[in-house]
């Protein structure tokens, strides 16, 4: 799996106080799974454009916006190291953008994590299109930073569906799960219309052999990651219904939920789509995005 191969947690920062609150979050995630933090920023080019015509930015402002990105990750690093003593903090402020900094660095990362808004001291749009892009084409799991209520003691949720996408996340969350010695709560949402075709008489429809399809489906997607994580507590979610919507609910009592990027069913398409879109902007707590094989 990646994170046990991989060491690094990067943050992207922006000055914001999502980026701040992002890398004090990655700072106390890579200190309890005893991972370097590298925390990055990037500069725009010194040339945008707008219509048909080049703009070229000031040398002085374009000087001052590097100075401002350097000031930005220096003081974190001086701030996270005094909180975490023993933690590895390195920093880069590169020029490029956003998304090719982070998607360049989870090449060789553990993690990538990105706040959930951005403002413009240095670079913005964190969230928007630039996460989704990140998320979408990173080669490790991103985490969406959200402001949560619980803490790290508080249990890690995975949304389940047999995807490939899925049993990425799942790994990943079993990992996790395990490295923090908290307990994996595994939902799996299923939909009785999808089940029954929209037959018009559900009368007709044995309820109770669909939903024991679906509660082997759930275990038969934990049942290798349990013998191999024996540590972990698993606690199992079964649920009719909307799959956004329950792991919105249980997102309130995590510190943590963890979803493929892509699957099948009610957790079909989390990034780019409705279910993905909700999660990542009502969630109470983080949310970490997993593509299959990474």
């Amino acid at each position: 799996m990646v994170l046990a191969n991989r060491q690094r947690v990067v943050v992207g920062v922006d000055g914001s106080e999502s980026s701040d609150a992002a890398a004090r979050w990655a700072a106390e995630m890579a200190a309890r799974l005893h991972s370097p933090l590298h925390i990055v920023s990037a500069v725009r080019e010194p040339t945008f454009y707008m219509a048909e015509e080049a703009i070229a930015v000031p040398v002085e402002v374009w000087n001052q916006q590097k100075k401002n990105a350097r000031k930005i990750v220096d003081d974190l690093s001086e701030s996270l190291v005094g909180i975490h003593p023993d933690l590895a903090v390195s920093t880069e402020v590169v020029i490029m953008s956003v998304a090719a900094l982070l998607k360049e660095c989870s090449h060789t990362a553990r993690l990538v994590v990105v706040g959930n808004s951005g403002s413009g001291a240095v670079s913005s749009f964190l969230l928007g299109s630039t996460a989704k892009a990140v998320a979408h084409n990173a080669d490790c799991p991103v985490v969406v930073w959200r402001e949560g209520r619980s803490t790290f003691d508080a249990p890690v949720v995975v949304g389940v569906d047999g995807s490939a996408a899925s049993e990425s996340a799942v790994g990943h969350a079993f990992e996790v799960a395990s490295a923090l010695g908290v307990a994996l709560v595994a939902v799996h949402s299923w939909s009785p219309a999808s089940k029954a075709g929209g037959v018009a008489l559900p009368y007709f429809v044995d309820w109770p052999a669909y939903e024991r399809e679906e509660a082997a489906l759930l275990s038969e997607s934990l049942a290798g990651w349990a013998e191999k994580y024996p540590d972990v507590q698993i606690n199992r979610e079964l649920r009719q219904g909307n799959a956004s919507h329950t792991l919105v609910d249980l997102s309130a009592q995590s510190q943590l939920v963890i979803v493929g990027s892509h699957g099948r069913g009610s957790i079909a398409s989390l990034v780019l789509g409705s279910t993905g879109a909700n999660l990542v902007h009502h969630a109470h707590c983080p949310v970490m995005i997993c593509r299959d094989g990474r």
